[in-house]
C-alpha cells in the first residue's frame, strides 16, 4: 500500500467585480469560507440594435379582391369544379355558386376552409399539372400513409402540404 503524501495546499487570490478574496486551494479546489458568498450571476448586457419603425397601411388588404372569399371560391371553382369544391368543403352543391356570385357570403368558419383549401390547390399548382395532381391526391403517398385527399379531409391542408414539400425535395418515407 502506498503512502499518500500531504495534500498540497496554497493560498490564492480571485479577483472579480472590482474585489479580491484571498482562498485556500487544495489539490486543484478551491475551498471557500462559510462566510464566502457568491454575487448573483447577471446575464451579460445586450446590445440593442437601433430599433427602426416601419408603417404600412393595411386598410387596403381587406377589400383586396383577390383575397377576398369571393375571388377564393371562384379561384377553387375554376380549379376544381363546384361539386368538388362544395363536397372537399362539405356544404351543399349550391353554396360555392352563390359565394362566387355573391347571392350569399360563407360564414367564419367557410372562410377559414375556403383559404386553406386555396393554399393546397396553390401548392398542387406549383408541385405538379393538374393530371398529376388528381393522380396524385387519390393515390396512396408514403409520407402521409394514406391517400392526400383523404388526410386533407380528416386533418385539413397542413399535413397535405407538407407531404407535397416533401416530395418537391426527393424525400420519401
Amino acid at each position: 500500500m502506498e503512502k499518500q503524501g500531504k495534500p498540497a495546499e496554497a493560498t490564492v487570490i480571485l479577483r472579480g467585480d472590482g474585489r479580491e478574496a484571498r482562498v485556500r486551494m487544495r489539490n486543484g479546489v478551491i475551498l471557500l469560507p462559510k462566510e464566502f458568498r457568491l454575487a448573483p450571476r447577471r446575464a451579460p448586457a445586450r446590445v440593442k440594435a437601433p430599433v427602426k419603425t416601419v408603417k404600412v397601411n393595411l386598410a387596403g388588404l381587406k377589400d383586396a379582391p383577390d383575397y377576398g372569399p369571393r375571388a377564393m371560391t371562384q379561384r377553387l371553382v375554376n380549379a376544381l369544379g363546384n361539386n368538388a369544391v362544395a363536397a372537399l368543403l362539405g356544404v351543399n352543391k349550391d353554396r360555392p355558386s352563390r359565394w362566387v356570385s355573391g347571392q350569399d357570403a360563407p360564414n367564419e368558419e367557410n372562410r377559414a376552409q375556403l383559404a386553406d383549401l386555396d393554399a393546397l390547390v396553390g401548392h398542387l399548382h406549383s408541385a405538379f399539372t393538374p393530371a398529376q395532381a388528381r393522380l396524385w391526391l387519390e393515390g396512396q403517398d408514403p409520407h402521409l400513409g394514406a391517400r392526400p385527399i383523404d388526410v386533407y379531409r380528416l386533418e385539413g391542408a397542413a399535413p397535405v402540404i407538407e407531404a407535397i414539400r416533401a416530395f418537391e425535395q426527393g424525400a420519401f418515407a
